[in-house]
């Protein structure tokens, strides 16, 4: 049975929705895929969409009863195969313009906006506002998370990197760059049956897929993994089940997006296992659990501005992969905190960024990611309290000075060093061939020619370094950034390190470096919350001392 549209098919099919209708599911249906809004199911419970993978030409999935929901929840329901084979048709991608943000303010901040407005005019610019974030009520409170960014300079997609350092260079301030949708992308979706007679359908932008069973999940093959942090050259490829639904649309490059539309609490245990161990305490189980929770909403409307789904699932959201990835101990975390986030002192969520080392010492937001400091975010020593009296020559912070020294500390010292989670991630040491590490450099920095030397310009009080000097045979180049420094490096575990050499005076046959953490460093240090929970301490300890003036509230 082939049929070339949706409508010949609609005309044929006789089941009826089964299930309630939710809002992602209707309406213009990209327009709101592409949208930050957050939406709930028939619980109360936030629903979130989170990719699954983009970029692609085509995309299998299968289910058993696999049901084909054109127009999501409360539209027609079609059956009759077990997978489909799923391309794009007159595919036109999306019109994005990539503006280099030269200012962040709070959005009640109209004072300051109009003067960040006024100040760049008169640099020549013809600056515009962009107010991203969103803002709900939910059980009494009203989480705000918007904040107004201030960009100037716009260049089509692909430019805004090199327009923002260069506007960064001449002007002496942070940037960063804030993609635009112009236009959204075009086209139609198709889904060939797999096996059995043929079925074609064809819908405007998205096609939605479920199980018929609740309980049952969506396969999409062939799901790529391992890529968005550091650790460069880790990409792998496997089958992945979910809950919910799952949707193929259009992405802004005109390419397929595969994403997971699922409530919170059903993502947060396929995603908690996945950031911590699950065999940790249970106590650190739960910090995580609520951290991981009050860090998903938090991101709502703040990332993927020309992307259809609210999240991704690397490292730049949170690591999900799905079902099956479930662990018992991780599930309980999740359900005996169910709702409960972090909230500020002045109220809004708290931005609960996570790593899974710091090494001994937390870094500041703003030292990481240009970002106004953030209260809740400072850097402190994560250190046992008997270990304090020794350890009073870094009150002040982390230098050139007496980096050796923390590096040298016994593990024992620090919440995150003695337990046995810590391994390979509280003290690391790599060592690199001065030709391989001097090609790797040589993609970005051509000009520098082999590497002689590496000098860090910039430490921040945690240690870790924000720029540094790379001195090569032919040239010289400074470098600005935690990650981008760390894969630079050949990804590097994180900016807290020290530089050695191996080889002649002047002419280095490798690089050696030696580090402590693991990540950014910034907010919760999952080792230590670990160690804190082995040491007796409650969930709430944990969330105090690595979030500073939060407090923990249910919505829902």
């Amino acid at each position: 049975m082939r049929l070339a549209s949706l409508a010949v098919w609609v005309g044929i099919a006789l089941a009826a929705a089964p299930t309630l209708a939710d809002e992602t599911s209707s309406g213009d249906k990209l327009r709101i895929l592409y949208s930050n809004r957050l939406t709930f199911d028939d619980r109360g419970v936030p629903l979130v969409t989170v990719e699954i993978m983009s970029h692609q030409s085509e995309i299998r999935l299968s289910a058993p009863g696999l049901t084909v929901l054109p127009n999501g929840d409360g539209g027609p329901v079609l059956r009759g195969a077990q997978g489909f084979r799923v391309a794009a048709r007159n595919a036109r991608p999306a019109r994005v313009r990539e503006w280099t943000v030269v200012d962040r303010l709070g959005v009640d901040d109209e004072v300051g906006a109009e003067q960040t407005l006024r100040r760049w005019r008169a640099r020549g610019f013809d600056p515009r506002a962009f107010e991203i974030g969103t803002v709900y009520g939910v059980e009494g409170e009203v989480i705000d998370s918007r904040e107004v960014l201030v960009a100037v300079s716009p260049v089509p997609a692909g430019g805004g990197e090199r327009r923002a350092a260069g506007i960064a260079r001449k002007f002496g301030v942070d940037t960063s760059v804030h993609r635009e949708l112009v236009r959204r992308p075009s086209g139609s979706i198709v889904a060939t049956s797999i096996g059995g007679a043929e079925m074609v359908i064809e819908n405007k932008s998205v096609l939605w897929f479920s199980a018929r069973q609740p309980t049952d999940t969506v396969a999409v093959d062939d799901v790529l993994f391992g890529h968005g942090g550091s650790q460069v050259g880790r990409e792998r490829r496997e089958r992945r089940r979910y809950f919910g639904s799952v949707y193929v649309t259009l992405g802004n490059d005109g390419k397929l997006v595969v994403a997971n539309a699922v409530p919170v609490d059903r993502l947060l245990a396929g995603l908690v296992p996945s950031e911590i161990f699950p065999d940790a305490p249970m106590e650190a189980l739960k910090a995580q659990a609520v951290a991981a929770r009050t860090e998903l909403l938090n991101q709502i409307g703040r990332r993927h501005h020309t992307e259809p789904y609210l999240l991704c699932s690397s490292q730049q959201c949170q690591v999900y992969s799905g079902a099956g990835r479930e662990h018992p101990r991780t599930t309980r975390a999740v359900r005996e905190t169910r709702g409960l986030v972090m909230l500020r002192a002045g109220g809004g969520l708290v931005d609960a960024r996570y790593s899974a080392s710091a090494g001994g010492f937390n870094a500041n937001n703003d030292w990481i990611w240009g970002d106004a400091p953030d209260p809740t975010l400072r850097a402190r020593l994560d250190a046992v309290e008997a270990a304090t009296p020794r350890l009073r020559q870094f009150a002040r912070g982390i230098d050139d000075d007496n980096l050796d020294a923390f590096l040298a500390l016994p593990p024992g010292a620090f919440y995150a060093g003695a337990n046995r989670y810590a391994r390979g991630r509280f003290r690391w040491k790599v060592e690199t061939e001065t030709d391989a590490l001097s090609q790797r450099v040589a993609r970005e920095f051509p000009r520098v020619g082999r590497l002689l030397a590496i000098e860090p310009l910039e430490r921040g009080v945690s240690g870790r370094i924000r720029s540094l000097r790379l001195r090569g045979a032919s040239g010289e180049a400074t470098v600005r950034g935690d990650l981008r420094i760390r894969r630079l490096l050949g990804g590097l575990k994180s900016a807290l390190f020290r530089v050695r050499t191996r080889g002649r005076p002047g002419e280095p046959s490798s690089f050696v470096f030696e580090g402590a953490g693991f990540g950014h460093g910034v907010g919760m240090c999952q080792t230590g919350a670990i160690g804190r929970a082995e040491g007796g301490q409650s969930y709430q300890q944990i969330l105090s001392a690595y979030y500073q003036g939060s407090r923990v509230r249910r919505l829902y």
